[in-house]
């Protein structure tokens, strides 16, 4: 888990260093020097990390036979820069450990123990504290380039369903990266493995003759460093890792079974449901205050709906049980606040209590190699409700802020939910919407005014960009909001001066997103003689000067990207047209855009339309949509002739 420069160097006030004179070489400053520039942006480079995962099977006496999970890592960094720094850190919860965290110097041809405490905090999210999740951190500080340190780090946990992922990549490049699981022959693992595909991992088995612990090996060199990418799917999606799923352990002839099957692992999810008090009465008692004065189911699952999109601050905050074990719902209502699963959880209570069927669902959003049949607690990082009303079903999603009823916001869309039903569950897939439900319409009607573009524009929004309208404007401040349309219609162009602006009610999230608003826009129109110059251009969408050439993951947009733009320009009396600009069209599985001018009587037509149907970029054609942004932007430049 990693956390901001700024937060992390706060925290270091607190920490306790004793200097240890670090020692570089020729050979390693050359070394560093080689490296460098094939990393340039990198500040260290681990020239060796391992990672071991060993399970044991321990006698718990009056506890019964235990599993017990330990990892450790072990990391060689050397320094790429003079003076400069790293943070490293380990996250820990209940179910888990830190038994060891230390760093070393690398001094002549031994390494010496770095007396540096790591700083021990809890997780934050928004402004609020769990117990539940906490991290140890401390800095490496590399004085020299060419310098080494290393880190050793030792982790046990006491339970085998929170063991995380093993990934390869980390925020820094390396030489390589060894990770092996040893499993004794009285428990049983299946290891899958992702995204290995498009790399040149290798795999080992060996196992002892004389204890028979199975070692199981991945190697993976050469990786280059991971950040978090903008517009990234997720390193789920994309980078290679083994998911541990362990089905059973045994001693002494007795079977403990864990995750044999999937139904196990429901089972387990469930059980933590059912722990969870409901507080029926008190919730019933807030329903029915809700929806009184309503009269058909409709209005009443939607009055309980939006109430809890509105009066429930939701606080993305998952880890250790909190990212399984929903709030009590008597906690949702006192505190005002909680994550995904509280407030699913609070909705479907409200909507039994006033007799519908309404159900938790379990689910990973959009873009996830995971789906319902792998029993690994890492599949799902979502929760909802689903409701069955009138023979039709209906998925709720308290955390979309201004989302309608019956509308599912893209990144739930087409994706399998897990659908708790008693002591079973019902797998079931959220559908697909027409592309045209979420949509972005614009008209722009302009005139030329004193060498200015003077004129109009109607927009309207449906689906997830109606709420992201609507969100936008109620999350602004107060003291913001009597301008906010003004402002963010001026689109950071300093060119362009709003005046009045009208939008559709925007306290109704059942209908489209309507603004109409005139402006005047300078720095377009250039006249010479007898011709006028005018660039219609003014919102640049998409056109841009991106260097992401090279991804390690897709680019993935918020959601649907389905616009249609018409700017019509009213030809000044005495000109006609002389030059339109050429159309510009790209056509291929991932983005439709077609760009046309057209006369039209006395007016030239702009046509523009974005159409993104997947809302995905692949990596592997990073560079194909960095040349296509910047062709844009040159095209953008261009003019319509103007004559007398």
């Amino acid at each position: 888990m990693k956390f901001s420069k700024s937060i992390l160097s706060a925290l270091l006030l607190c920490s306790v260093h004793v200097l240890i004179a670090q020692v570089n070489t020729p050979e390693s400053i050359k070394l560093a020097t080689d490296i460098s520039k094939i990393y340039p942006d990198a500040n260290v480079y681990i020239q060796d990390n391992a990672t071991k995962v060993s399970y044991t099977v321990i006698d718990g006496k009056s506890k019964g036979a235990q599993l017990k999970i330990g990892t450790e890592n072990n990391a060689e960094y050397l320094s790429l820069k003079d003076n400069t720094g790293i943070g490293v850190d380990e996250s820990y919860n209940s179910f888990s450990t830190i038994d060891k965290m230390l760093s070393y110097s690398k001094s002549g041809s031994k390494y010496v123990l770095n007396y540096n405490m790591a700083i021990d905090k809890a997780v934050e999210s928004g402004g609020i504290f769990h117990s539940d999740a906490r991290y140890k951190y401390f800095e490496l500080d590399f004085s020299n380039k060419g310098s080494y340190k290393k880190t050793e780090i030792v982790k046990s946990y006491n339970d085998y369903k929170f063991i995380d992922a093993l990934y390869f990549h980390t925020s820094h490049p390396q030489k390589k990266h060894v990770i092996s699981i040893q499993t004794p022959s009285n428990v049983d693992i299946e290891l899958v493995e992702f995204n290995f595909e498009a790399y040149r991992i290798t795999k080992k088995t060996d196992t002892d003759p004389k204890t028979q612990i199975k070692t199981i090996s991945y190697e993976l060199n050469d990786i280059k460093a991971y950040q978090r990418e903008r517009g990234s799917t997720g390193s789920d999606m994309n980078l290679p890792h083994v998911v541990m799923v362990v089905k059973s352990y045994s001693f002494k002839g007795t079977k403990t079974t864990c995750f044999e099957s999937y139904n196990d692992f429901y089972k387990f999810l469930h059980k933590l449901n059912s722990e969870v008090e409901p507080y029926e009465e008190m919730v019933k008692d807030y329903a029915d205050r809700i929806v009184k004065g309503k009269t058909t189911d409709e209005e009443k699952v939607k009055a309980l709906y939006y109430w809890v999109q509105d009066n429930i601050r939701y606080i993305a905050f998952e880890y250790g049980i909190a990212g399984f074990k929903p709030m009590s719902t008597k906690e949702v209502l006192d505190k005002k606040y909680g994550d995904c699963k509280a407030v699913a959880n609070l909705l479907a209570t409200m909507l039994r209590s006033q007799g519908y069927t309404a159900k938790f669902v379990w689910i990973h959003t959009n873009h996830s190699k995971y789906t319902c049949t792998l029993p690994y607690l890492g599949i799902f990082n979502h929760a909802i409700c689903v409701l069955y009303m009138n023979n039709k079903t209906y998925f709720l999603d308290c955390t979309e802020s201004y989302a309608a009823f019956g509308e599912n916001a893209y990144r739930i869309q087409g994706r399998p939910v897990m659908v708790e039903d008693g002591d079973v569950y019902k797998i079931e897939t959220i559908p697909f919407e027409d592309i045209n439900s979420s949509k972005y319409d614009e008209k722009v009607s302009i005139k030329i005014v004193n060498d200015k573009l003077a004129g109009e524009a109607e927009t309207t929004a449906k689906g997830d960009l109606k709420n992201y309208y609507i969100r936008q404007y109620h999350f602004a401040k107060s003291e913001n909001k009597p301008d906010y349309f003004k402002q963010y219609y001026t689109k950071a162009n300093s060119n362009i001066s709003v005046s009045t602006v009208t939008t559709s009610d925007l306290f109704n999230r059942e209908i489209p997103f309507y603004s109409k608003y005139a402006f005047e826009l300078s720095n377009q129109v250039f006249k010479d003689e007898n011709e006028l110059f005018v660039n219609l251009e003014f919102d640049n969408s998409f056109g841009r000067n991106s260097k992401d050439t090279s991804r390690l993951t897709d680019y993935t947009f918020d959601m649907i990207i389905n616009y249609d733009i018409t700017v019509s320009l009213t030809v000044p009396a005495g000109y006609k047209v002389s030059e339109l600009p050429p159309p510009f069209k790209i056509n291929n599985e991932y983005c439709k855009i077609n760009l046309e001018y057209t006369v039209a009587g006395t007016k030239v037509v702009y046509k523009k339309s974005f159409v993104f149907p997947s809302g995905v970029i692949p990596k592997d054609k990073a560079a194909e949509w960095v040349k296509i942004q910047k062709d844009l932007k040159k095209y953008y430049t261009n003019q319509i002739t103007l004559i007398k």
